[in-house]
């Protein structure tokens, strides 16, 4: 984690990257359970909300 402007920034590894078919402008929404993170939807400009792997 770092600080971008005055917000933190994740690096995601490119598996996961590719595993969720994440493109550049994507928003992703990240859910924690118990110390467990697991992402709860990932929308794009223009499709609306899609998916991610099953978990």
């Amino acid at each position: 984690m770092f600080k971008w402007d005055d917000d933190l920034a994740v690096v995601l590894p490119q598996e996961l990257i590719d595993q969720l078919a994440l493109q550049e402008g994507d928003d992703i929404e990240i859910v924690a359970t118990k110390g467990n993170a697991a992402t709860a939807g990932i929308k794009d400009a223009g499709d609306g909300p899609s998916e991610g792997p099953p978990r």
